[in-house]
């Protein structure tokens, strides 16, 4: 395609200035620049976020920068589609183009986001406003630069995309098969993590889910979607350190009794009494009542053999939960310290954090009014439906630290990275040896 010297600049400007865009939170968002000419003269150019926090760049450059100017019979260069929909009062880009009586549109790049993908020029057309594409080169570069935002849309169509009879096969896996599932997907990407880094990330999920117990609201947190992410990373822990089936860990343990009263509701007081004497579960009892029964299949289906030993009331609170699943996290720890020594005693822990978890879902459901079982199923299978939903790769091929998490952390760095760099905070290995070293 053959372009004019002042379009070749148009788009040039339009691109540099979309390098500049400013993101208002830790949520990925488009690189968008704008320039508009009118009798071949630039008459202006702006880009997202550059005069107010989330401010699309055409709506910066129409209403802010060029409020009074006469646009009819101008041509606007836009390195992303305009948008088509926005929260109201807003009004849409693609609504303002029109008001301004915009003769050309040129756009370097379709918006990947499904509510808006290719609308936006059919709006434009259907107001009489022609339309153009960038040139093969210049829309590389645009879609180069926002490869973070198409991978981020592609990730929500993914999730609206699933069907119900997608959603259903996921949910019908057994609890080993999510085991195989996960580490599959991860493996690689957590060959080099350490247990304890595992099980820190497993604490820093826990973390996010206990916001149901300090009902505090955090930015981009909710946590009833947590529980899948933690059950995720507690079969990550356990395949880093070789569990060969999670289902007979658990069975060993809970084979729909309590291993301490092994009834099923279980006894508080029985089990006081049992626990007091300090003898452990009766493991050969349990092995022989685990022959009597069948296994739970799918995760829903151990909550809800959790939900028949342990029933939830009207009046359980998160609180005293989350405070026992503390414990047991410290327990865990203590587990994964000794596991050179002692691996029997991580079979036995891991056991317990996994029935904690279940009880906060099954107090979840119980205040919500879900069915026992059914949205830990569905919300698996939305967060890991066979593939990593931040790559969309069945095998992931994520960074170890996600963009998107750093941008996140950022503001609670209290010193600036270069001096971090210069070692103001921090001390050097030889600095650490001569300042804790006995010589």
């Amino acid at each position: 395609m053959k372009i004019s010297e002042i379009e070749r600049k148009a788009i040039l400007k339009s691109i540099e200035d979309a390098r500049d865009s400013k993101n208002e939170d830790a949520k990925v968002h488009p690189y968008v620049g704008v320039v508009i000419i009118k009798d071949d003269k630039i008459l202006g150019s702006a880009y997202r976020g550059e005069l107010g926090p989330g401010d699309h760049a055409e709506y910066t450059l129409l209403e802010k920068k060029l409020p009074s100017e006469t646009l009819a019979g101008s041509t606007l260069f836009t390195t992303l589609e305009p948008c088509t929909t926005r929260n109201h009062p807003k009004l849409p880009c693609v609504e303002r183009l029109i008001e301004r009586k915009v003769k050309k549109v040129w756009i370097g790049m379709v918006d990947p986001n499904n509510k808006i993908s290719g609308k936006g020029i059919s709006r434009l057309r259907e107001a009489g406003i022609e339309v153009a594409i960038y040139p093969d080169e210049y829309g590389a570069t645009i879609e180069e630069l926002n490869r973070d935002f198409i991978r981020d849309q592609k990730k929500l169509s993914y999730k609206h995309e699933l069907t119900d009879e997608m959603v259903l096969k996921f949910s019908n896996f057994r609890l080993d098969e999510w085991y195989l599932t996960i580490n599959k997907i991860y493996w690689n990407r957590n060959y080099y993590q350490g247990v304890a880094q595992t099980f820190s990330h497993l604490v820093e999920v826990i973390g996010g889910l206990s916001l149901l117990a300090s009902e505090k609201k955090k930015e981009n947190i909710d946590p009833k979607n947590y529980m899948a992410k933690a059950i995720a990373w507690w079969l990550a822990l356990c395949g880093k350190l070789g569990i060969n089936s999670v289902e007979e860990m658990l069975w060993d343990k809970f084979p729909s009794i309590c291993p301490y009263c092994q009834l099923n509701p279980h006894v508080d007081r029985i089990c006081k009494e049992k626990k007091s004497q300090k003898k452990g579960p009766d493991w050969p009892a349990l092995k022989k009542s685990g022959k009597l029964v069948n296994k739970p299949k799918s995760v829903g289906d151990w909550q809800l053999m959790f939900e028949s030993i342990y029933q939830v009331t009207s009046t359980d609170d998160y609180k005293p939960v989350f405070a026992r699943l503390v414990e047991e996290l410290g327990e865990l720890s203590e587990a994964i310290r000794v596991f050179p020594d002692e691996p029997g005693y991580f079979l036995s822990e891991a056991c317990d954090v996994f029935a904690w978890l279940m009880r906060i879902q099954n107090i979840y459901d119980s205040k919500n009014n879900n069915t026992f079982g059914k949205v830990l199923n569905e919300s698996l299978a939305r967060n890991y439906p066979g593939c990593c939903l931040d790559c969309y790769q069945s095998v992931c091929s994520c960074p170890p630290i996600l963009k998107s998490t750093i941008g996140r952390i950022a503001h609670e760095v209290p010193i600036p990275k270069k001096s971090l760099e210069r070692n103001e905070r921090f001390l050097a290995a030889d600095q650490l040896s001569e300042k804790f070293g006995i010589f």
